[in-house]
């Protein structure tokens, strides 16, 4: 379940980018912060908010280069992670590097009345 690596945008895409987020105004805004990016401000490709480039989110827009990391580690990287835990322990390839003793995958099992048994005997 992994995104495809994205492509650098050439600067004529950067530029067509840059002049279809500005519309009609003097300067185009950020789509996370609202602000305007001005002359000079570096500034990125930025993707919806509630769907991350790497869950298939499609670029949206452009940001500040600040507000778009700061999103980024703040919310998508932390998101990405819970959904490959999610996926992991829904198909069952999740196992744990620290089983407790006596657990169902340990070959010694405690009873109730304090006996140890092997499982599968």
């Amino acid at each position: 379940m992994r995104a495809p690596p994205r492509k650098r945008l050439s600067s004529s895409a950067r530029e067509a980018l840059y002049d279809a987020c500005r519309g009609g105004k003097e300067f185009p805004d950020c789509n996370i912060c609202g602000q305007p990016i001005g002359k000079g401000q570096r500034w990125h490709e930025s993707h919806d908010p509630l769907l991350p480039h790497a869950l298939g989110g499609a670029v949206t827009g452009i940001a500040h280069a600040r507000c778009n990391l700061d999103h980024a580690y703040e919310v998508d990287i932390p998101l990405v992670a819970k959904v490959k835990r999610q996926r992991q322990k829904d198909i069952g390839a999740f196992r744990t590097s620290r089983p407790l003793p006596g657990g169902r995958d340990d070959r010694l099992k405690k009873k109730i009345n304090g006996r140890v048994e092997e499982r599968w005997a």
